[in-house]
């Protein structure tokens, strides 16, 4: 087992902290947007369905990092930086859908095949890993 006091997983730490960092701002947002009504919020935000999304995503996102590092078994960079990269596009492309609506042009489109795929080869390797740490 790794000496190192973080296993290794630093990485997923910090992506954790700055995650919910932004999901806490966004509920705030969401609070000027939906409660308040805040004249610019509301423009800015015209689809607050995906800000509620995308703070949600954000928070869970917090979670499942905060666990799996949590959980201080070695991950490898392979499978921490597509988690990493992941929880923050996947909720970060629901941010800009509640900006810009959900017609979303062949780019981004794009960019949430991208960032879906590494999500789900980040934290799906992970599972994988913990598992097969488990039935050691």
């Amino acid at each position: 087992m790794s000496t190192d006091k973080h296993a290794g997983n630093v990485t997923l730490l910090r992506t954790g902290c700055v995650t919910l960092i932004i999901a806490l701002v966004l509920a705030w947002c969401l609070t000027f947007t939906k409660l308040v009504k805040v004249p610019f919020m509301v423009e800015l935000f015209a689809h607050s369905d995906k800000l509620l999304s995308s703070h949600l995503d954000f928070l869970m996102m917090s979670m499942l990092l905060f666990g799996i590092y949590a959980s201080k078994i070695p991950l490898p960079k392979f499978i921490q930086y597509p988690m990493a990269i992941g929880s923050i596009t996947n909720p970060g492309l629901f941010l800009v859908a509640a900006i810009l609506g959900s017609d979303l042009n062949p780019v981004l489109m794009l960019l949430v095949v991208i960032s879906f795929s590494l999500t789900t080869f980040g934290y799906g390797m992970a599972a994988i890993q913990l598992l097969r740490f488990s039935l050691r």
